[in-house]
């Protein structure tokens, strides 16, 4: 492959995994180009793992490499898998972490089981550095015999996800909630929306920006990623409300 563009997506934080992955990749290509997308993924959290992929890939040139681990099953019977969209290439666990690449109607895509034969690696419990990262080098270097086909019915979703609910999919640094409940031009409409988080109705004003409530005080808004998000000026919307990633949220009337 001629570009050799690498994107991570990561649950570990920074500390030294994530620079051990980096540092394969350099070792074999000294002139890739490494993107950190994200590290600071809530720990174990597929939903939100999948929520960042989906709301970022597109934006990269094509032909790179997604690494993806938010990957609580480590070391278990779950598959490592690839999927190749021609555009684009995801490798990372069979877990849901797809989800959103898998169910777009607009996306055609080769899916991929990363052999057993590959699959003997040092430890348990960091395939990041000892499978995925690995598996992404070998397909750089134009190395599909890593890889066999998978049996799409074998791919796996979010439950959560495909039952439709709404749900809170990522909280960021400032405490800001996003969701996926896509924003109404409706809701602009109102002065206020009325907003259930864990069977709590709150009466949230709509705006455009943050300063436009008071220091503390709760807002909505369409996002940046045409979703609805929830905030608190200069302070956490997740910790006023308590709120966590996978929690369930309603607009009611």
């Amino acid at each position: 492959m001629n570009n050799k563009t690498f994107a991570m997506i990561t649950d570990f934080g920074f500390d030294f995994s994530v620079a051990s992955m980096k540092a394969l990749i350099l070792k074999n290509f000294p002139d890739a180009q490494i993107v950190d997308v994200d590290h600071s993924i809530k720990q174990f959290s597929i939903l939100s793992g999948a929520f960042v992929i989906d709301k970022i890939y597109n934006y990269f040139p094509d032909k790179t490499i997604f690494i993806c681990v938010v990957d609580p099953g480590v070391g278990s019977k779950r598959e490592p898998i690839c999927l190749d969209t021609g555009n684009y290439i995801f490798i990372g666990p069979n877990n849901g972490l797809f989800h959103y690449i898998l169910n777009n109607p607009k996306i055609s895509y080769k899916s991929y089981i990363i052999k057993e034969e590959f699959r003997s690696v040092r430890s348990t419990t960091f395939h990041g550095r000892d499978l995925f990262t690995p598996a992404a080098i070998e397909i750089t270097k134009d190395n599909f015999d890593i890889v066999e086909p998978i049996d799409r019915n074998k791919l796996v979703f979010i439950p959560v996800l495909d039952s439709g609910a709404s749900v809170i999919t990522y909280i960021d640094g400032f405490g800001n909630i996003k969701t996926n409940i896509s924003f109404s031009n409706d809701f602009n409409k109102k002065d206020f929306l009325k907003v259930n988080v864990n069977n709590i109705l709150h009466p949230i004003k709509v705006s455009k920006t943050f300063s436009d409530v008071a220091s503390g005080e709760l807002l909505c808004y369409r996002g940046s990623n045409d979703t609805l998000e929830i905030a608190a000026n200069l302070a956490s919307a997740g910790s006023v409300l308590k709120a966590n990633v996978g929690d369930r949220i309603a607009i009611e009337e």
